[in-house]
C-alpha cells in the first residue's frame, strides 16, 4: 500500500480503526481489477473522505417523504416500484442509488443487492463495489493525467465537493512527491 493508515486518518479526520479495518478491503478490491496505483489511490481516499468523515460506508439519512421525493418512481435509476426510492436509497462507500444501480454491481460482484440493498453497507461489498465504478467510468486514466477535476465529474458526476476533496488530495499528493 503506498498510504499508510495513519496519514489517511490524519488527513481526512477519520477514526483510524475505521481506515484499519477498510482500508486494506480498498487496495484489495482495486488490485482485483489491476487498477492499483498510488493515483487510483488517491482518488479514493479522496473520494470517499469528500463523502463521509468516518471512512466507512454509510446509509443515505432521509424520512420516507425524502426519498419519495428524491428518487421514488424515477426512471433514470430503475425506480420503477412503490417503495423503490427508499429502499435502493444511497449506500456504500461512495452512494450507490436507484435499483439500476444495486442491479448492475450487484450482477457484476455476484451478490443480490436488488432483493439485499443493505449488503452494499458490508465493507469489503462496498469496496467491490467503489473499484468497479471507478474501473467502469475510467477513473485510472485521468488519475495518470492529474486531471482532478475530471477524476471528481467522473466519481461523483459533477464537481460538488470539489473543495473538499481538492484539499485532501493536495496532502495526499505532497506524500507521493
Amino acid at each position: 500500500m503506498h498510504f499508510q493508515v495513519d496519514a489517511i486518518a490524519t488527513i481526512l479526520h477519520a477514526p483510524q480503526a475505521n481506515v484499519e479495518a477498510h482500508w486494506p478491503l480498498i487496495v484489495d478490491a482495486l488490485a482485483a481489477l489491476q487498477i492499483l496505483d498510488p493515483g487510483v489511490e488517491a482518488a479514493a481516499i479522496a473520494s470517499i473522505g469528500t463523502e463521509s468523515y468516518l471512512f466507512a460506508p454509510e446509509k443515505e439519512v432521509g424520512t420516507a417523504s425524502y426519498f419519495r421525493r428524491m428518487y421514488e418512481f424515477d426512471r433514470t435509476l430503475g425506480n420503477v416500484e412503490p417503495g423503490d426510492g427508499s429502499k435502493y436509497c444511497g449506500r456504500g462507500f461512495l452512494p450507490l442509488v436507484g435499483r439500476a444501480a444495486y442491479a448492475r454491481f450487484g450482477k457484476l460482484l455476484g451478490v443480490d443487492l436488488v432483493e439485499q440493498p443493505d449488503l452494499a453497507m458490508d465493507p469489503a461489498v462496498a469496496a467491490r463495489i467503489l473499484a468497479y465504478d471507478f474501473m467502469l467510468k475510467g477513473v485510472p486514466k485521468p488519475t495518470a493525467e492529474g486531471d482532478w477535476v475530471k477524476v471528481r465529474r467522473l466519481v461523483h458526476g459533477d464537481l460538488a465537493g470539489w473543495k473538499r476533496f481538492n484539499g485532501i488530495l493536495i496532502p495526499l499528493q505532497k506524500l507521493l512527491a
